[in-house]
């Protein structure tokens, strides 16, 4: 009888070890964004007979990426690898270049784009979690002219069982930049002033 339970306790315990390791397993300490833009060469050309300076700034409050709550316990915090504001810039600017648009430092003419959020937060609880991000990018054109600014938002909330996977949450960050970059690369509104400003 003894052995009996002896070797249900063993088989039961060979079943969660596994699951157990896994959800001690360390979180990454840091990660890389790297936003894949849709456009390409064939894309509708930008047609300015100016050239522009680019550059940018992170205004974010939290310079992290992703922020993990359990309860009580201090929050555990996913930093970039890279800079995401130069990932951004440097996106940008390569999309922009295939579409015609001349680039040059000592240009009057200048797209400065700001960093302002770009977070997603988890909020860990014993059997489901809550994952909420939030990505805001405002980008300036100034020239001799004028001036002209837009902010692009993109925010998101999701409910999910048992603990959240960060590498997804991750990826799924990934995937919500791109989709900002891509709506910063196809807005008319900002197609329009890149070329008659």
């Amino acid at each position: 009888m003894i052995d009996l339970l002896l070797k249900n306790i063993h088989r039961t315990l060979f079943i969660i070890a596994p699951l157990l390791l896994a959800a001690c397993s360390s979180s990454p300490i840091s990660m890389q964004l790297q936003p894949e833009l849709a456009l390409t060469q064939t894309s509708e050309p930008l047609i300015s007979q100016s050239s522009w300076g680019i550059n940018s700034q992170d205004h974010r409050i939290e310079k992290y990426l992703i922020e993990v709550s359990k309860g009580e316990k201090a929050a555990t915090l996913i930093n970039e690898s890279q800079s995401s504001r130069l990932i951004i810039e440097t996106a940008l600017q390569q999309q922009w270049h295939k579409q015609g648009l001349r680039f040059n430092a000592e240009s009057s003419n200048n797209i400065n784009i700001k960093l302002i959020k770009l977070l997603a937060k988890v909020e860990q609880k014993t059997l489901t979690h809550h994952i909420a991000s939030k990505i805001v990018i405002k980008v300036e054109l100034s020239s001799k002219k004028q001036t002209f600014s837009k902010i692009f938002t993109l925010q998101s909330s999701k409910k999910g069982i048992f603990s959240a996977n960060i590498d997804k949450v991750g990826e799924q960050l990934n995937i919500q930049l791109t989709q900002v970059l891509n709506e910063i690369i196809k807005d008319p509104q900002l197609n329009a002033k890149l070329q008659q400003l």
